[in-house]
């Protein structure tokens, strides 16, 4: 008997000349960096079924897939389910992908954090979605799968699903979160555009889902919403066994990605150890959040091949570091970043401007405090309360919001709060401002300089990024305001 075909789509970008950047954990934006996320976390659902079901992931994004092409492929090949991300700042251009779908007769599921924080209003928005589902998807949609090849018609036991019974929306009961992730099987590596992940600096890479959830819970992280901060982090020996399979592949530069990677510190650990003892050569990165890293640890990491460490700074005002929940200081910023720096490992902050707390003044002390820190990179986003988080809760109860849809919930183009003493114009031109004094200095200049001579491939990618930063830095804004 054949076997469905499955579709498992990253959807075309909205706008050809950006990328976008979408997963099931992020609240997604259009990256100024061209930045091909990789989709591993498809690759997990694809792992899923692949036994009982023909499946393709289609990464409209890393393999330059336009609508038509895509539509070509749905009229050609009509896949009996389509699952895609959805995210709020693309929201109804993913949708846009169901209604295609639809019309060959295509079962539509999604999943993301928007569609988890608000299920039933995404259900009656969209018709041509059948089902959502919420927080942890592997066994929900395998679950549904099996439900659906069996003729089943009532969803009420699938735990973690969002469904229609007689036209309405009904939200069924959370699905317990995985308790060890290890018992996810590997990602279907093989069936996603492993060449086409790139990154600047990275060159060809690609994520291996280290851990879910964080003990930190800074109140516009969207894992608040996804992981609701349940943390767990796979085992060391599951990690090295992953990075072996694709050191096989031909990979050589790896990002180990969670909510924070050094969480658990064990974790850590017996990873470097495996990857010390088994000689392996290879290039990794990593998040942090500044208190789960000391020197001892530091040595470790940079002894097993990394390169870099890119910590969650958020703020140098103390205010506005304890408004969020970040729990951390300004003193433990500048002591970490250089205990990073010293260990010989790459520095990449990130900032965030327009969180609550923020005034003109405390801005400027960012980008002064951007340009003191040993930073080889910095990334400054603006403030976006993602449905679901308590950021969003907390604007909109104090009318802070200006935003009248979802895409305007941008980070790297708009800016959506504005507080009394600091408006949302404000806000964008200290953006501007960080990323001019940041990088227009010798140090950036001679390191994105040496970096793409290293990679001649790059060297497109770099005038993509110039114009995509020139176009930022000279132009308004992507998207307009409410009045």
């Amino acid at each position: 008997m054949k076997k469905p075909l499955v579709f498992i789509v990253n959807a075309p970008s909205p706008d050809p000349k950006y990328v976008v950047i979408r997963d099931v954990n992020r609240s997604g934006r259009m990256t100024r960096e061209r930045m091909i996320w990789p989709q591993t976390n498809l690759g997990y659902l694809a792992a899923m079924i692949r036994d009982r079901a023909e499946v393709e992931v289609v990464d409209c994004v890393a393999e330059k897939i336009g609508w038509g092409r895509l539509h070509d492929m749905l009229r050609e090949k009509k896949p009996k389910y389509i699952l895609a991300n959805a995210i709020s700042t693309t929201l109804t251009n993913d949708m846009y992908l169901f209604f295609l779908a639809k019309q060959y007769g295509a079962v539509c599921i999604t999943m993301g954090p928007h569609v988890t924080d608000l299920p039933a209003e995404s259900l009656r928005s969209f018709p041509a979605l059948d089902f959502i589902i919420t927080h942890e998807p592997e066994y929900t949609f395998r679950e549904l799968f099996d439900a659906l090849e069996a003729g089943t018609t009532d969803f009420s036991a699938v735990l973690g699903l969002a469904w229609r019974r007689d036209g309405q929306p009904v939200v069924n009961e959370r699905r317990p979160f995985i308790e060890n992730l290890d018992d996810l099987p590997m990602p279907a590596h093989d069936l996603l555009p492993l060449k086409k992940y790139r990154m600047p600096f990275f060159g060809n890479y690609t994520f291996i889902n280290a851990g879910r959830g964080c003990p930190f819970r800074c109140i516009f992280c969207r894992q608040n919403v996804m992981w609701q901060s349940q943390v767990r982090m796979r085992s060391g020996e599951s990690l090295f066994k992953e990075t072996e399979y694709l050191l096989s592949l031909g990979l050589k530069n790896i990002m180990y990605q969670a909510d924070t990677f050094t969480a658990n510190r064990k974790t850590v650990v017996d990873l470097c150890e495996l990857i010390i003892k088994s000689n392996l050569k290879f290039r990794w990165a990593c998040n942090t959040h500044l208190s789960t890293v000391d020197n001892e640890l530091l040595a470790l990491m940079k002894k097993a091949g990394c390169w870099m460490i890119a910590p969650g700074i958020e703020s140098c005002t103390q205010v506005v570091l304890d408004n969020i929940k970040k729990k951390t200081t300004v003193e433990q910023i500048y002591r970490v970043t250089q205990m990073i720096h010293d260990a010989g490992i790459e520095v990449w902050g990130y900032f965030v401007f327009g969180l609550p707390g923020d005034t003109p003044q405390s801005l400027e002390h960012n980008i002064k405090c951007a340009l003191e820190l040993p930073l080889d990179m910095a990334n400054f986003a603006v403030a976006a309360p993602y449905p679901g988080t308590p950021f969003f809760q907390q604007v909109t109860e104090q009318g802070l919001l200006r935003a009248d849809n979802w895409e305007q919930f941008d980070q790297n183009w708009s800016a959506v709060v504005e507080y009394p003493g600091l408006s949302r114009q404000q806000i964008i031109k200290a953006v501007k401002r960080a990323n001019l004094k940041f990088y227009a200095r010798r140090r950036p200049i001679l390191k994105i300089l040496k970096e793409f001579a290293r990679d001649p491939a790059m060297m497109l990618d770099l005038l993509h990024i110039i114009l995509d930063h020139v176009r930022f830095l000279l132009g308004k804004e992507r998207h307009r305001y409410t009045k």
